[in-house]
């Protein structure tokens, strides 16, 4: 028969386990609560840093049920003003970067090996072309290229000696040398796609069509017929581009015609009408010009 004394002790045990097992049950039910209460304050933080809409600091504070006991070892240290002047800082700076990435095509990112990534994603002519990568390092004071995924008509290496070779201070040339970047590979997406454009709107109507050097030396010939005496004129243009624009050279555009016997009326009428290539897309300066 079993000793009462031990009954006894294994009747304690067993309260005494259902105790800590309720005030398990409620230690737990506590930090759910105040996971929830902590993740819903994130998210308001978060996106009033987002929106640049940085309220006070009383507003961010967690609901007196999930607060620990107002001791020394639990106090809850809210940020001063100084600190959220500071986030009020960055929401403002994260905004003009999201503008700059909206109009330019351009942000960054910090890559493996202390790397910065550049990426490029411009839209022309409505689409979207990229993205296009570049990887810079900064050491000490020093800009270093380390590789890029764009186009060979860009001339990344030239550029990267021409702001950085001789500059003194890198920090104050990587600004205009990513801006410079970012205008030659727009140049040359621009000029291929006004190519791929012009060839396949007049496919029946365009001849000997070169594009060469990256496409800053474009020619083509184009028929047209001259309904009143049913006679065949054939117009030969070319034009120059600088490697970063995307609109011709001034006085590069050459027209010649053929037959060459056409009137000097026709043919400075017909120059004329050709102006509109340094400032329309080539598809549109084709349809308005002829």
């Amino acid at each position: 028969m079993a000793d009462f004394g031990d009954i006894l002790m294994e009747f304690d045990a067993k309260s005494q386990k259902e105790k800590n097992f309720e005030k398990l049950k409620q230690d737990v039910k506590s930090l759910k609560r105040k996971r929830d209460a902590m993740l819903e304050r994130e998210t308001s933080i978060r996106n009033d840093l987002n929106s640049g809409n940085i309220q006070s600091a009383a507003t961010y504070r967690l609901p007196l049920a999930v607060r620990p006991p107002q001791n020394l070892s639990h106090r809850q240290v809210l940020p001063s003003d100084a600190e959220l002047q500071r986030l009020r800082n960055i929401a403002k700076a994260k905004q003009k970067l999201q503008v700059h990435a909206l109009c330019h095509g351009v942000t960054s990112l910090r890559g493996d090996d202390n790397e910065t990534k550049f990426v490029f994603d411009p839209y022309v002519g409505g689409k979207p072309f990229g993205p296009f990568v570049l990887r810079m390092k900064f050491v000490r004071t020093q800009a270093v290229l380390r590789g890029h995924t764009l186009p060979h008509a860009v001339p990344t290496r030239s550029l990267y000696r021409e702001y950085f070779e001789d500059a003194d201070d890198h920090s104050e040339q990587l600004e205009p040398f990513i801006r410079s970047v970012a205008k030659h590979l727009r140049a040359f997406l621009s000029r291929k796609h006004q190519c791929d454009q012009l060839r396949e709107s007049f496919a029946e109507d365009i001849q000997d069509f070169q594009a060469a050097n990256q496409c800053t030396a474009i020619s083509f010939s184009i028929c047209l017929k001259d309904e009143d005496n049913k006679e065949q004129i054939t117009i030969s243009i070319a034009m120059i581009y600088d490697i970063d624009g995307e609109r011709p050279k001034p006085e590069s555009l050459k027209v010649s015609f053929d037959p060459p016997n056409t009137t000097e009326d026709d043919i400075e009428s017909l120059k004329e009408q050709c102006l509109v290539f340094y400032n329309k897309r080539l598809a549109e300066a084709v349809i308005e010009a002829f």
